[in-house]
């Protein structure tokens, strides 16, 4: 019993605490700050994505209404409000489902403005500051802290990821039965590495890519 606390206690404070940290780091200090920096200028102002925007609104409203089964309250600290219903498409589907991945890390508008945008414009320079110098270090510190304390962690139950995920596959043709039970972890580590060699292409002036 004394080890199994032991083990309980590491895996806690130097595996989950930190990459929970992190996670926040990631989300609400850097993938939230961009979006609702571009949040005026792209869903505002064009008129293209108004149905997007009245859809963001719209959830805003049952949020204040309390009738959200997430519990969210209107958020008062960004410069637009509806970033954030904005910004949860990458990681809930209609904001009732947690996806199991997602091909984007930017609501799919942001993405493809950021796609057709001209490589010398504002846009893209914010892009490129915000990949290098926020999104990137916060997953390195991530992948960091998995590869050092990886192996704390306790299996996660197949049982377990399809109460959460709603799926019976992690979205890669595997499922959770037989999936590996640190895929997370390992998929994390492979991810690092491929924003790694995407840098490596904008050095060296390819900027095809955006991820």
């Amino acid at each position: 019993m004394e080890k199994q606390m032991e083990r309980v206690e590491a895996q806690s404070h130097q595996l989950l605490v930190p990459v929970t940290m992190q996670l926040h780091r990631l989300w609400h200090g850097c993938i939230m700050n961009f979006i609702d920096k571009h949040c005026e200028d792209i869903l505002l102002k064009k008129d293209e994505y108004k149905e997007t925007l009245i859809k963001c609104t719209n959830s805003m409203e049952r949020w204040g209404g309390g009738s959200d089964a997430f519990h969210l309250e209107l958020p008062t600290r960004y410069r637009h409000a509806v970033s954030f219903p904005w910004a949860l498409e990458v990681m809930h589907e209609d904001y009732n489902i947690m996806r199991v991945t997602h091909p984007r890390e930017l609501p799919l508008i942001l993405h493809d403005e950021i796609l057709k945008c001209d490589r010398n414009s504002t846009l893209w320079k914010s892009y490129e500051a915000f990949i290098r110098y926020s999104y990137l270090p916060a997953i390195e510190r991530i992948g960091e802290i998995i590869d050092e304390h990886g192996h704390l962690m306790e299996p996660v139950p197949a049982a377990r990821m399809k109460e959460i995920f709603k799926t019976e596959g992690n979205g890669y043709g595997i499922k959770w039965s037989h999936a590996p039970r640190m895929w997370f972890y390992s998929h994390m580590l492979a991810y690092v590495d491929s924003w790694k060699e995407l840098l490596s292409k904008w050095d060296d002036g390819s900027y095809e890519e955006i991820r």
